[in-house]
């Protein structure tokens, strides 16, 4: 008699049963009762990278409160999740941290209510809508060149993570709101920080075991930082219900959408656009000035294309090199560094099954500096993007924006304003770190640098 086929298989690929991820299950990735928990809280983006060279690419970690959660670093499993297999990945439950500020919105939704918000706002964010403001664009890069001739002048050292926040805030904010979003000061500046570190933290943190009545310093931080949102949400309605609104607002308020839609887009896109884009311009300047080869590369690129004149939308093609740099910090530093989603069926990832209703952590970080596509992963090396370059490398292992039909609306945007803005640096400055330590990384929602990055500039054609 033929003995019958026992072997499992996969209900969404109907391959082979595929073994599950391996993880770790004691010291020095996992403690006993919390796992993982402690650890990697204590240092994300070193602990992602210790797992994976520990345990490969789909990695089980003993998480609270969501155990297993795994974490994906492998292109092939990315590319999978966003694209090839998307509709078995929902938001899932680390999502849930993201409505405390966010609303149902462009960034919570699930596919099928997402498509209809990123519908509305989709065109403020086109070719065309992006050079229509380009006036604003280079207004802002001359006033910030303008603010560090100042600097270069007294020899001062300064905050290029500030300095990036209130270019990033007013261009972006004329996108979205009509205005300078940097003349509301650091109270703008400190309520984005702290939504961000409130998500990252409403997942599982010691304050949520706290009676909710205790007005801790946490949570009045966090009350502060809502109030600060919806009063610059409220005067959006105003401007757009008046005609004088920014681009997007002005989508918003004459869609069809829910009524709460307008606040959760709005505040979901200045926390998705403004800190992100502040915090590239900010890690590629750093890299920059600390890597003498690449300056002096990039300010020969400069001065051979722009010949002295500031750059503009017309320009960026040209400049090659630059974008390179841009590419490579964006490598190195994603803003983003990580982003969740949760399995509605089994799925096998990188040869590893996952099952139904587990939440996955796709590490953008990890998956930058996996050694199988990156030679040398932690070298701030712009040539790994020179157009031709790479061509035996996965197109997933390198996702800053995302990727799928999800892939993040302001990537153009993004884009377009650090090319310009590095390109003007460094056509007029020769940027140095003020201290030569490392700066100390910081890990919510995005990866910052937790005590600023001051730097000193000096003219170049004095």
């Amino acid at each position: 008699m033929t003995r019958e086929n026992t072997t499992p298989r996969c209900p969404v690929t109907s391959a082979a049963g595929a073994p599950e991820p391996d993880g770790p299950t004691g010291l020095p990735l996992a403690w006993p009762v919390v796992g993982s928990t402690v650890l990697y809280a204590a240092d994300p983006p070193s602990f992602v990278v210790r797992a994976q060279r520990a345990h490969g690419t789909v990695v089980s970690l003993p998480m609270l409160p969501h155990n297993p959660t795994v974490q994906v670093t492998a292109p092939e499993a990315i590319r999978r999740i966003l694209q090839g297999n998307a509709d078995n990945y929902c938001r899932g439950a680390y999502y849930e941290a993201f409505r405390l500020f966010m609303g149902e919105g462009l960034l919570t939704l699930d596919d099928a209510e997402w498509r209809g918000h990123r519908k509305v706002v989709n065109p403020a964010f086109t070719p065309g809508a992006v050079a229509a403001r380009a006036a604003v664009t280079d207004a802002a890069v001359a006033d910030l060149i303008g603010r560090w001739a100042g600097h270069a002048d007294t020899g001062e050292p300064f905050d290029l993570h500030a300095e990036s926040m209130r270019l990033s805030a007013r261009v972006i904010g004329h996108a979205l709101v009509g205005r300078d979003l940097s003349a509301e000061g650091e109270e703008f500046s400190r309520a984005l920080a702290v939504a961000l570190e409130a998500i990252f933290k409403e997942v599982g943190s010691l304050e949520k075991m706290l009676p909710s009545f205790l007005p801790t310093p946490y949570r009045r931080r966090v009350s502060r930082a809502r109030r600060t949102l919806e009063r610059i949400v409220d005067r959006a309605a105003r401007d757009a219900d008046e005609g004088a609104g920014g681009e997007v607002a002005a989508l918003l308020r004459a869609s069809e959408l829910p009524p709460d839609a307008f606040r959760s887009d709005l505040v979901t896109l200045m926390l998705a656009g403004v800190e992100t884009t502040a915090l590239a311009l900010t890690w590629t300047l750093y890299e920059t000035a600390r890597h003498p080869g690449v300056r002096d590369r990039l300010e020969e690129e400069t001065d051979r294309v722009l010949e002295g004149r500031p750059p503009g939308a017309a320009d960026l093609d040209s400049l090659t090199y630059t974008a390179m740099a841009v590419d490579e910090a964006l490598r190195l530093h994603p803003p983003v560094w990580q982003f969740p989603r949760q399995t509605l069926e089994d799925d096998v990832l990188a040869g590893r099954r996952v099952a139904a209703g587990t939440p996955v952590l796709v590490s953008v970080y990890g998956a930058h500096r996996n050694p199988e596509q990156w030679k040398d992963p932690d070298r701030f090396d712009p040539e790994r993007f020179r157009p031709g370059a790479g061509q035996d490398r996965d197109r997933s292992a390198y996702v800053p924006f995302g990727g799928g039909r999800r892939q993040c609306i302001g990537k153009r945007v993004g884009l377009s304003l650090l090319r310009q803005t590095v390109a003007a640096v460094h056509g007029r400055f020769r940027l140095t770190a003020a201290d030569t330590r490392p700066p100390r990384n910081g890990a919510y929602i995005t990866l910052f640098p937790k005590d600023g990055i001051r730097v000193t500039a000096e003219e170049r054609h004095r």
